[in-house]
C-alpha cells in the first residue's frame, strides 16, 4: 500500500497579502480560547508576519509506503510516545531530538498568528515551551491524528488552546502542524455572540471564492475530491444550505474560530445556519494561497485567508474519507495579530 501527498500550485500572494495588514495590529485583538474536558466534543494557513515571509513550496506529489499491518493500538502507543519525546525534548532545549520529530515542511502557527518553520526553529526550539498540558483529546484518522488540549505559554503564564498536528511516516510520527489560540480580551461581553467579520450587513451579489473559485490547483484526484468538499461546504455555509453541510461536516467535527469562546459542533454549526435570516448573510474568508497534504483517507489542509473586513485568519484543516464521503473533521482559525 502507498500513501500520496498531493500539494497545489499555491498563488504567489504573500507580500500583497501582507501588505494589506501594516498597520492594522490591534484592530481585532481576540482569539478563541478553548478548554476541553474529558466528556467535551472531540473532534487551520500559513500566512506569515513580516520578515518571516518564506518561499512557498513547490508543487509536487510523492509516494509514501506506510506498514498497513501496523494495529490501531500500535499506531496510538506510537503516536503517544512521540508526542511525549517531542515535549520532553523541547522543555530540554534539545535541539536535535525536537528537530528529528518534526516534518520537513513542519508549521509552527504561534498565539499571534506568526509562522515559523522547522528551520526558523531548529536554533530556538525553546520559542515552542509552554507549561504542561491539559485536559489532553486524541483524535486519530488513520495515518493522521491531532492531539489537542491547554496550557500555559511562557513566560507570561497566558492560557492557550493548542492543536498538534501529526502525520505517519515510514520513519515513524513527524509533526507537521502546532497551532495555538489564546483568550478573547477580559471585559468583552460579546465576544462568541456575533463577530461583524463574519457578517456581510446587505446580502453580496455572489461568493467567488471560495465558493466558486481558488487560488489554487489539486494535483491528485484525492486532492480534488477534498477541494471539491471544501468548496461545496463554504458555498453551503453562504446560502443557508444546511442540508449539504450536513453531508460534509463530520458528525465528530470541532471548529475553532475567533468570533466564538467554546469549539462549535456540529449541531451548533447547522442550527446557526437555520437561524441565519436569510442566505449570504455570512460571507466565509476568501483563500489567498493554500497547501493540501493527502495521506490516504485523510488530508490536511493549511490556508491563509481574509476575512469580510480584510482581517487575516489562519486555517488549519482535517479532512476525514468516510463511505466516499470527504467531510470535514476539525478546523481552526487564528486571527494574525
Amino acid at each position: 500500500m502507498a500513501e500520496t501527498i498531493g500539494r497545489g500550485d499555491m498563488k504567489p500572494s504573500y507580500l500583497a497579502f501582507l501588505a494589506k495588514s501594516i498597520g492594522r495590529r490591534g484592530v481585532f485583538q481576540r482569539i478563541v480560547v478553548l478548554t476541553f474536558a474529558a466528556a467535551a466534543c472531540m473532534p487551520a494557513s500559513l500566512l506569515l508576519a513580516a520578515g518571516e515571509l518564506d518561499t512557498p513550496p513547490a508543487a509536487d506529489a510523492r509516494i509514501i509506503p506506510v506498514d498497513a499491518s501496523a494495529s490501531p493500538v500500535a499506531l496510538d502507543r506510537e503516536l503517544r510516545s512521540a508526542d511525549r519525546a517531542l515535549i520532553e525534548a523541547i522543555a530540554a532545549n534539545d535541539r536535535l531530538a525536537a528537530a528529528s520529530l518534526l516534518h520537513s515542511e513542519f508549521t509552527w502557527i504561534d498565539r499571534d498568528g506568526r509562522g515559523r518553520n522547522k528551520s526558523d526553529l531548529v536554533s530556538r526550539m525553546i520559542l515552542l515551551a509552554a507549561g504542561p498540558d491539559a485536559n489532553v483529546t486524541l483524535q486519530p484518522y488513520g495515518r493522521v491524528a491531532v492531539i489537542t488540549g491547554t496550557h500555559l505559554l511562557t513566560p507570561d503564564n497566558v492560557p492557550a488552546f493548542f492543536a498538534r498536528v501529526w502525520v505517519r511516516q515510514p520513519s515513524g510520527w513527524r509533526l507537521l502542524l502546532y497551532q495555538e489560540t489564546t483568550p478573547p480580551d477580559a471585559g468583552e461581553p460579546d465576544a462568541g455572540v456575533k463577530d461583524a467579520r463574519y457578517d456581510t450587513g446587505a446580502q453580496p451579489p455572489i461568493c467567488d471564492n471560495p465558493c466558486r473559485s481558488l487560488p489554487y490547483k489539486p494535483l491528485s484526484s484525492e486532492a480534488q475530491e477534498i477541494v471539491a468538499s471544501f468548496m461545496a461546504g463554504e458555498k453551503a455555509v453562504f446560502d443557508g444550505d444546511s442540508q449539504t453541510a450536513n453531508r460534509i461536516l463530520g458528525d465528530d467535527v470541532l471548529i475553532v474560530t475567533p468570533a466564538d469562546v467554546q469549539p462549535i459542533t456540529k449541531v451548533q454549526r447547522i442550527a446557526a445556519m437555520r437561524a441565519a435570516k436569510r442566505p449570504g448573510q455570512t460571507l466565509p474568508p476568501s483563500v489567498d494561497s493554500m497547501a493540501l497534504w493527502v495521506f490516504g483517507n485523510a488530508g490536511v489542509m493549511a490556508a491563509d485567508q481574509e476575512s469580510p473586513a480584510g482581517e487575516m485568519l489562519r486555517t488549519t484543516r482535517i479532512w476525514a474519507k468516510r463511505d466516499g464521503q470527504w467531510q470535514l473533521a476539525f478546523s481552526q482559525q487564528t486571527l494574525v495579530q
